[in-house]
């Protein structure tokens, strides 16, 4: 179409409708055509951005952007643009005020708020100025006073910015056991900061210096109680109740003195004897034991409403969230038996302590699936153009656990989702959580994956990940699943890798040298070992500084679970070969960027024999798992 005698909004229009027909280098004419009529046409400037975000131009992209700003101070979506061009560009510290600002500007946005949060995954705010530290503030009570993010994933870098003050920090690092907490004007100050009460209720603390404040607050608190000085704790009901749902979140992973088992079993049997509810000693309570644990208790507080919506929580989280799951086990399916012997020591296992406890997860945008692929093994492509197979997908999650990773796979657009997983107790807090959530297309089966081979469905998409290397044999699992897998299909694989698990071999020695067994009492004395390690800093730093570390479940999960098996890149490569499947990538985008600075001959970062040598070169890099995805 000749375009010389159309006015802009004719150009604009012609422009724009190239651009969605991928008609790149057209659009990209037709937009410049008008900006040298028009150089300041915003809109313009803001879709050639966007060209040239999607054609990889990231530093012509991040300059039209910044004009955009200019302009325009208070436009949250172009920061949130930029930030992710200098994730791309791996200027993450400026990428981290980029979406910074797009939050505060709008914390509506969905995308920029994940992004953002995702980000603080791996990046702490430093070196901030008085003003700086006062806006992060700002934003982090922003984002904890939400329920659609994950607030683990930014837990580290609000206390960062919470405990820079000076006040605070003295409070974390003092060894001084002789001075009462409760008594420092600091520490009274602290435990009525919003947030760091929200801190408490939302994220798992992962401190080991936040934790031993917590405690010594909490057996402070019990000994005033005790001394029949209520009137001095009842200011601080907001952070007992707060603590009491950090505890129920960490499964009570926390050491007790003996003097506060006895003093918590007079406690218990108190309460069970009065008629009317004592909000404040119930909290009390609910700091060393789970409510649900007392029948009478747990008949008093199910249908309790109290003023203070804290409190509402914490009965929610301790009482009627645990008597939902057991009414929901009843209506989940059964699919053969589970007879395999280790299959039923798993089972076992997270029957007990089902894996991993969490409260919130980020709101979904729900996209196209492939989409969402694609980004997880860039630079590497595949062509996908014409593939309809997988606009309404069937997902199978094998190995659900809880039902975190089900929410991420309702991130793909149309999808039917299949959770399976060996444990009842795992699936009905999933169930649970989905209900919640208002979710119709998941569904849930209790199966050991062996048992999947009768199971007489194909899916597009396969996901497992942190559960083959739990089997007895996970060849033969990989088997099965690739078994159910649609010949287009697609399937994400996570596995331990031996080499980033030195530490917790080298940790587990601890246990067999102590005869240390599962139970919630052995766990906790674990922990104190880990913790008072005096002649290797460096295990106790790689230890603590895992999220696992801070729960029962998680911990057991990670030290003492009935069986795993870690591999090498090299094994991994021999299994693909065996199976004759393609490496498309792993996911992790930061890793990449890291292998790539050093292996930049290999364009799509596939290359497992470099993967290989790279880790050997950096032993932590696949601390969590290799994650990747494979096709047939």
């Amino acid at each position: 179409m000749n375009d010389k005698n159309l006015d802009l909004k004719n150009i604009f229009d012609l422009a724009v409708e190239n651009h969605k027909r991928k008609q790149f280098l057209v659009a990209k004419n037709l937009y410049n055509k008008i900006l040298f009529k028009k150089p300041n046409h915003l809109q313009t400037i803001f879709l050639l951005g966007t060209l040239f975000i999607e054609t990889h131009n990231y530093n012509n992209a991040a300059k039209l952007f910044q004009k955009i700003i200019a302009a325009q101070p208070k436009h949250a979506l172009a920061y949130n643009n930029l930030g992710m061009i200098y994730v791309e560009l791996g200027r993450l510290v400026d990428a981290l005020m980029c979406l910074k600002n797009a939050v505060m500007i709008n914390p509506n946005l969905v995308n920029a708020r994940n992004n953002l949060c995702i980000l603080l995954r791996s990046l702490t705010p430093n070196k901030l100025s008085e003003k700086e530290e006062q806006d992060f503030k700002n934003l982090f009570l922003i984002l904890y006073k939400r329920n659609d993010i994950d607030h683990d994933d930014i837990f580290n870098a609000a206390k960062s910015v919470l405990f820079n003050n000076k006040n605070y920090k003295q409070i974390s690092e003092t060894e001084d056991q002789t001075e009462f907490l409760l008594e420092n004007k600091n520490v009274k100050k602290l435990i009525k900061e919003d947030l760091f009460l929200l801190m408490i209720q939302k994220s798992l603390i992962s401190d080991v210096r936040i934790e031993k404040l917590l405690l010594r607050l909490r057996k402070e608190i019990l000994i005033k109680k005790n001394n029949n000085r209520t009137k001095d704790i009842n200011i601080y009901f907001d952070f007992i109740t707060s603590l009491a749902i950090q505890c129920s979140f960490n499964e009570y992973i926390y050491m007790k003195e003996k003097s506060e088992i006895n003093q918590i079993k007079t406690l218990q049997a108190n309460l069970e004897k009065q008629k009317k509810i004592n909000e404040l000693e119930v909290a009390i309570l609910g700091c060393y034991i789970p409510l649900f644990y007392s029948k009478t208790l747990n008949k008093k507080l199910a249908n309790y409403k109290s003023e203070s919506l804290l409190f509402n929580d914490l009965i929610k989280v301790q009482v009627k969230n645990i008597n939902e799951e057991q009414k929901l086990k009843k209506k989940i399916k059964k699919h053969g038996k589970i007879i395999n012997a280790v299959s039923q020591k798993v089972k076992k296992q997270y029957e007990e302590n089902p894996y991993p406890r969490w409260r919130h997860i980020y709101n979904n945008v729900r996209i196209d699936f492939l989409i969402r692929f694609q980004n997880q093994i860039k630079p590497n492509k595949i062509d996908t153009k014409h593939d309809t197979k997988f606009s309404k997908p069937n997902v199978l999650i094998a190995g659900c656990g809880t039902g975190k990773h089900l929410f991420i796979a309702d991130s793909y657009l149309n999808a039917n989702i299949l959770g399976v997983d060996l444990s009842l107790s795992s699936l009905a807090y999933a169930k649970r959580k989905t209900e919640e959530a208002g979710l119709k297309n998941i569904n849930f089966l209790q199966s050991d994956i062996l048992g999947l081979k009768n199971l007489k469905k194909k899916f597009d998409v396969i996901e497992s990940v942190g559960v083959l290397h739990h089997m007895k044999d996970p060849t033969e699992g990989l088997k099965i699943l690739l078994n159910l897998l649609e010949p287009h299909g697609l399937l994400k694989l996570g596995l331990y890798s031996k080499m980033a698990r030195q530490h917790i071999t080298e940790a587990k020695k601890i246990i067999k040298k102590n005869n240390l067994k599962s139970n919630i009492e052995d766990i906790r004395k674990f922990r104190y070992e880990i913790i008072n390690l005096k002649n290797n800093d460096n295990l106790f730093k790689k230890i603590s500084s895992r999220r696992d570390f801070y729960s029962t479940s998680a911990l057991r999960d990670l030290m003492f679970h009935k069986h795993e098996y870690c591999f090498t890149i090299s094994e991994i490569s021999t299994i693909i070969s065996k199976f004759r499947l393609k490496f498309l990538g792993f996911t992790d985008s930061l890793i990449k960027n890291n292998y790539f600075k050093i292996y930049n001959e290999d364009k799509k970062n596939i290359l497992l024999e470099n993967w290989n040598d790279f880790e050997k070169a950096n032993p932590d890099t696949f601390n969590g798992m290799y994650s990747f995805w494979v096709k047939k």
